[in-house]
This record gives structure tokens, C-alpha cells and sequence, in this order.
């Protein structure tokens, strides 16, 4: 679509595209006549959610927008919100309860006549409590959540009280200024004291339920962490216990100490128990030896009962002073053992020397340095012997040491690492405790919103949109119904002008003929329009006719439609017309059903005979043009140079299918204002396959606008005006 087109859709329903809109703004004009006025009140609200101090913030904490804008979406979301909607209702409701006449400062003349009618009295008194609005405001909720039906859910969902929940959310615009911890609120209302009052109980509202959330998110993470760690307490407390009571019964005071001090003993016991072992062999080996070298002196001393009870005796005291030693008794105890076994000693030599009495040993060894050297050494070995005999006695005592410590350290050891598991545990709820509650407290200190700007009651109503809405009505009237034009030329699928005809049908254009009716005579030229088109037609015909058959005297043309009222008697009286000023005389044949045929045509011109043939099923059978002719009806035939046979509609009449061969000619008639359908494809399929191409198309009943490119320029009173905007737009000069 150019413009040129548009510029025609819109002269042509100029009248309609005028007086629609008019209407339709006569009638915003006379619904809002009472339209009432609209008061408006704004607070501004610093909320700290940008720039705000917090108590976790060092310093180097970088501001994240995301996480801005989802909190001021939070708190929009918490100021839109049905439940603080809902208690700014109940608390205007509650305000205006407690009226006893209209006040303008809380609710003007219609709006306290209309609660009134709302409220029965009766309902009334149930619900106020004189004097007392925080009450009142109890009662109500009472009320409310008392059943499904009643007054106050009553009121909340009526839209036409000022305390219907869809009229106060839909009143409240929020938004954030900018960039900035600032919240910009705007409230509405017919009634500037329901405005004011409205916008004080809204800010009450989301700052309470705001805070209330905010601060249940630490809340119950708080309680949390203090129920957590009262268990990690318990379990910390109950594993000291644990420990302490073990060292208690087992007599341990410090374990690692006590096993180091065992460990170290021992070890030092281990070391004096091999070398008296060490002295203990040697001496045996050198008792041995010295007996060797005594031969039967050393076997009389050795069976001498006497000196063995001495030498029993002295093993046995050498064992006490040992066993006094290691136990560490006490040393006048140890000392009178030590003289006892001196005595002894002196006993067991005395005894030696007076048995012995030989001076020298077989090697010439003097006897008493032989005899003093085995004494020596017999003393040695019964000392060795006393001694490893306490020595081993420590040293069963130590392994009975080792099999009581050895499981006291695995659980000790378990102990210990129990405690520093629960210890670790308690460390750890008791940090998160304390960030838990440093985020308590950061956020309460966040919370506190801040009114910057009051509320202010509005003394002057807001400019009315009454206007707005006209002008709007106007011109949504103009665009729906100017729309509503160009959507129907766009789907319009008639051929409309001739550049469509060859693309749709695929045939050849003749001409087009204009439309007629409902044009104005005295602003177009249709007359001199249709004169040269149907001239253009003759001509044309003429030339095909010549150059389809140059040596026939008389030319067939069937005139054809595919279904009824396409025009086409209009068109073969009018191309009969327009034949018989060429040559001898035209044969024009219709059908009998034909419409609008002119019955005087043969009288006004003696050159051209009519006949109206009946339509009957033979016609599909006829092989020449007197088949149509009645046998007892006879005329002038003769000296006929042109035959044109108009054929009814194809979709519901019989065809001549041999006379449709014949046919020089075969001329399509096409109303331009209907549509080209699927089955008008098939008909003309059909015909074309008996034609054989000789087939061209003549558009009929099109606009005359539209013949332009066939004609040029149509011939019409045009104003000055149209006249350069044709030309801006791309149009012909004239």
C-alpha cells in the first residue's frame, strides 16, 4: 500500500472517519459530566538500602546492585502488599467509625453519607468502641476473621467504598528516585482527607510489617545458634566430667608425667638388672674357676655345713639391704643390715682360715690369698644373687605397671579428643552466634526507615483528565475506524484493479469497465471514461479477431463468467454496439436467464439481430450457432460478420464445449469487487482446456480511481489542494 492509496481509503470514508470519532467523543463528553475530582498526597521515605551504615561494613565493602535493587523490590513488593494494604483498610475504616459528623480533616460530606448507608447502626455499635481506635480496630479484625460474610469483608471488597482493597493498592504509586536511598510514595483519593490519612496509616503499616520481617530473618537463625549452643555446652561440660572422673578412680593426677617418670624407672632398672646379671655370670665364672684351682680343699670348705649356713645367711642379708635399697628404707635400717652382713663376713672368714690350712695352691698360689680371693668372690655371687632376685621381683611389678597404663592411655586418649571435638564445636556455634546476632543488630539499626517528607494534605485537586480523555476518545475513534479501513483493503481479496488480473488468473487483460453506480456525474467524467475503455476494447478485439482468422467473414466471440452477476450482458450489448458500426450485421445470442438485458437493442440498430436461446442440457451438444435457433422460427442470418454467443454462469449452466472451440475469441468478465475463489479457478481450468487459450479478461465494475493505469489521469474536479498533494504523494500532473 503507497500513499497514494492511503490518502484515497482516507477521502473515501472521510465523512465516517469525522463523524465516528465525534461520536464517540460526544459520549466520553456526556459519561464523565460527573467524573469526580482527584486529590493526591506524596511522602518521600530514606530507606538506606544503597549507602546505608552497617556494623559488618569495614570499609572496603563494595556496593552491589544487584542486591540493592532486589531489597527495594522487597520493600515495594512489602508496601504493595495485600495483608498491609488490608491493615491500612481496617485502620481508615476504624478512623471513620468514630466520626460522629463529617470532618474534613479524615472524611468529607459524601463520603460520611455513604458509610452511613453502608453501615446499618446496629453494625455500628458491635464495632466501635467510642473514643478508643485501637480497639475499634481490634473489633474489626475480629469481625472479619470471624466467618466469610460479613460487613467488614463487606466493605474491604466493595468498589465502590473507599476501603476496597483493589481501589487503595491501585491508588499507591512507589518508586525509587533515581539512583538513591530514597522511596517516593504517591496516594490518591476522591477525598483529600481519606488521602491524607490513607498515606499516614500506609507508612505505619510497611514499616512495622518491614521491620517485623527483616528482623525475623536473624530472629530465628539467633535462636538457633543459642539452642545449638547450650547443646555444644552440655556435650563440652559432660566430656570434662568424663575425664575428671577417670583420673579420679584410676588415681592419675598427670598421666603423661606419671607414665614418663614409670617409663624412665624402668628403664633404669632394666639397665641395673643386666649389669648385675653381667656380675653375677662373672662371678659364677670365677667361683668356678678358683674351686677348680682348690681341688678338695674348696670341697671340704664347699660341704662344710657351717660355712654354707654362713654363706645363706650373708645371701640372705645381702638380699634385705638390696630390697631395703631399692624400696628406699630407711638408711639406719639399711646400715644395721649392712653390719649384720659385715659380721657375717667376718664369721665366714674366720671359718675359712681355720679349715683351710694349706698355705698355697697346686700353682703355687699361696692357699690364703686363694682362699680370700674364693671368699671374695663367693660373697660377690651370693650378693648378685640377692640382688637379681629383687630385680626380677621390680620387674614383674613394672609389667603389672605397664598392663594397668597402657589402656588407660588409649582412653584418656579418647577422652581428650572428645573434649577437643566438642570444644571445637562449641567454638564454632558460638562464632556463629555472635555474627548471627552482629547481623541482628545491623539490621535493626537498617530498618529504621525514615520519613523525609511528610505527607502533606492536598488543598487543590489534581487537574481533570476530562479533556485528556476526549481528545484520547477522538482520536482512538479515528485510528480503530481508520485501522478498521486499511485492515479491510488489505484483506480484501477481490481483484479490485487491473494490474491484479494477469497475476491472479494468469490470463491476459482486455480492458476494465468503470463502475456507475453511486458515482457522481457532475465531479467525474465516468461517462467519457467508459466511452474510451470500451473503444480500447473494440480495438483490440478487432486486432485479435484479424490476426486469429484474416480470411473469415463471420468471427465468433463468446462472452463467458464463472458464476452469475459478473456483468456480462452489459458488456455484449455494449461490444455489439460498438460491432455493428464496423461491418455488416451482428448476431448477438444470450441465454433466456440473462439479467438487465435491453429487449430494444435490435430495434435502436437494424444491424444487429438478438436471440434469446433456452438453456437446456443439449447446448453441451451443439455444433453451430443455429443450434440455438428454434426450427420454426426463421430470420435475416444472412451477411453475419460478427456472432457473440454470451454463455451463462459455468459453476450451474451446461456449456457448448464445440462452439467454445470454435470461437475466435472467448472473453472472461470479472466483477472487480468480488472476490476470485478457489472454485472460480477450477471453472476457469476447465474452460481453458476447451479453449485453448484464445481467452482474455475484461474487469468489470472497477473504481475509478483505480483505472488510472489503463487510462492515465481520470477526468474529475479536484481542489487545489488535492491537486499538490497528489503530486506530493507521487500522482500524475495535470
Amino acid at each position: 500500500m503507497n500513499l497514494i492509496v492511503f490518502s484515497r481509503i482516507v477521502m473515501k470514508n472521510a465523512r465516517w472517519l469525522v463523524l465516528f470519532p465525534v461520536m464517540l467523543a460526544g459520549a466520553v463528553i456526556f459519561f464523565t459530566r460527573d467524573l469526580p475530582k482527584e486529590y493526591e498526597t506524596q511522602t518521600t521515605i530514606y530507606t538506606g538500602l544503597a549507602s546505608g551504615y552497617s556494623i559488618t561494613d569495614d570499609g572496603n565493602e563494595r556496593l552491589d546492585n544487584f542486591k540493592v535493587n532486589n531489597a527495594f523490590d522487597n520493600l515495594i513488593t512489602t508496601i504493595k502488599g495485600r495483608e498491609t494494604v488490608e491493615e491500612v483498610a481496617i485502620n481508615l475504616l476504624a478512623q471513620h467509625l468514630l466520626l460522629k459528623e463529617p470532618d474534613p480533616n479524615i472524611l468529607g460530606l459524601k463520603g460520611f453519607e455513604k458509610l452511613q448507608d453502608l453501615v446499618p447502626a446496629e453494625e455500628r455499635a458491635r464495632l466501635v468502641v467510642d473514643g478508643n481506635m485501637r480497639k475499634t480496630v481490634a473489633n474489626l479484625y475480629a469481625v472479619k476473621d470471624s466467618s466469610n460474610k460479613n460487613i467488614v469483608r463487606y466493605l474491604l471488597t466493595n468498589p465502590g467504598s473507599y476501603y476496597f482493597l483493589g481501589s487503595i493498592s491501585g491508588s499507591v504509586t512507589v518508586n525509587r528516585k533515581n539512583n538513591s536511598d530514597m522511596l517516593e510514595m504517591t496516594l490518591k483519593s476522591n477525598d483529600p482527607g481519606v488521602c491524607w490519612n490513607a498515606m499516614k496509616f500506609y507508612i505505619e503499616a510497611f514499616s512495622a510489617r518491614y521491620r517485623g520481617i527483616k528482623g525475623s530473618e536473624t530472629m530465628n537463625v539467633v535462636k538457633y545458634f543459642e539452642q545449638q549452643l547450650q547443646h555444644a555446652f552440655n556435650a563440652l561440660q559432660g566430656s570434662e566430667n568424663k575425664l575428671r572422673d577417670f583420673g579420679v578412680n584410676n588415681k592419675i593426677i598427670n598421666y603423661y608425667e606419671q607414665a614418663k617418670f614409670v617409663a624412665e624407672s624402668k628403664e633404669d632398672l632394666s639397665t641395673d638388672y643386666y649389669k648385675e646379671k653381667m656380675r653375677l655370670e662373672a662371678a659364677q665364672k670365677a667361683v668356678a674357676r678358683i674351686e677348680e684351682k682348690m681341688n678338695n680343699y674348696s670341697d671340704f670348705v664347699g660341704y662344710n655345713e657351717e660355712l654354707v649356713n654362713l654363706r645363706q645367711e650373708l645371701a640372705n642379708i645381702n638380699f634385705k639391704i638390696t630390697n631395703a635399697t631399692v624400696y628406699k628404707a630407711k638408711a639406719d635400717d639399711i646400715a644395721d643390715l649392712k653390719d649384720q652382713a659385715e659380721a657375717i663376713k667376718i664369721r665366714l672368714k674366720e671359718k675359712a682360715r681355720d679349715y683351710y690350712e694349706f698355705n698355697n695352691s697346686i700353682e703355687w698360689v699361696p692357699q690364703e690369698s686363694l682362699l680370700n680371693e674364693w671368699l671374695s668372690k663367693i660373697v660377690e655371687l651370693e650378693e648378685s644373687k640377692g640382688r637379681l632376685q629383687v630385680f626380677e621381683m621390680r620387674m614383674k611389678q613394672y609389667d603389672g605397671i605397664y598392663q594397668e597404663f597402657a589402656p588407660l592411655g588409649s582412653t584418656l586418649g579418647r577422652l581428650e579428643r572428645e573434649i577437643a571435638v566438642n570444644e571445637k564445636e562449641y567454638l564454632s556455634v558460638l562464632h556463629g552466634l555472635n555474627l548471627a546476632k552482629l547481623r541482628q543488630q545491623s539490621l535493626e539499626m537498617s530498618n529504621n526507615l525514615k520519613v523525609v517528607d511528610n505527607p502533606y494534605y492536598p488543598l487543590q485537586p489534581l487537574p481533570s483528565k476530562r479533556a485528556l480523555l476526549i481528545i484520547a476518545s477522538f482520536a482512538a475513534g479515528f485510528i480503530l475506524l481508520l485501522s478498521y479501513y486499511i485492515a479491510k483493503e488489505l484483506m480484501n481479496k477481490s481483484l479490485r484493479s487491473p494490474e491484479k488480473v494477469e497475476p491472479t488468473l494468469g490470463l491476459p487483460l482486455l480492458n476494465a469497465i468503470p463502475e456507475k453506480q453511486g458515482i457522481n456525474t457532475k465531479l467525474i467524467g465516468i461517462d467519457e471514461v467508459a466511452s474510451s475503455l470500451m473503444q480500447q476494447v473494440v480495438n483490440e478485439v478487432f486486432l485479435d479477431l484479424k490476426s486469429a482468422s484474416p480470411s473469415s467473414n463471420n468471427h465468433l466471440i463468446t462472452i463467458f463468467s464463472t458464476k452469475n452477476g459478473e456483468g456480462k450482458t452489459f458488456f455484449a450489448e455494449e461490444l455489439v454496439k460498438k460491432l455493428s458500426r464496423i461491418r455488416n450485421k451482428v448476431l448477438y445470442l444470450y441465454p433466456e436467464t440473462s439479467a438487465n438485458h435491453t429487449p430494444n437493442l435490435s430495434e435502436e440498430n437494424p444491424k444487429v439481430l438478438t436471440y434469446a436461446y433456452r438453456v437446456v442440457d443439449q447446448i453441451i451438444d451443439y455444433n453451430g450457432i443455429m443450434d440455438f435457433i428454434q426450427e420454426n422460427e426463421a430470420g435475416p442470418f444472412e451477411e453475419i460478420s460478427y456472432t457473440i454467443l454470451e454463455i451463462p454462469g459455468l459453476k450451474t449452466n451446461p456449456i457448448p464445449s464445440n462452439l467454445i472451440a470454435q470461437s475466435a475469441l472467448s472473453i472472461l468478465v470479472v466483477h472487480a469487487q468480488k472476490s476470485w475463489t478457489s472454485a472460480d479457478k477450477f471453472q476457469l481450468k476447465n474452460y481453458q482446456k476447451i479453449a485453448e487459450g484464445k481467452i482474455k479478461v475484461i474487469l468489470n465494475h472497477v473504481e475509478p480511481d483505480l483505472l488510472e493505469g489503463i487510462y492515465g489521469e481520470i477526468p474529475k474536479k479536484r481542489s487545489v489542494i488535492r491537486r499538490k498533494l497528489k503530486m506530493a504523494l507521487g500522482g500524475q500532473k495535470y
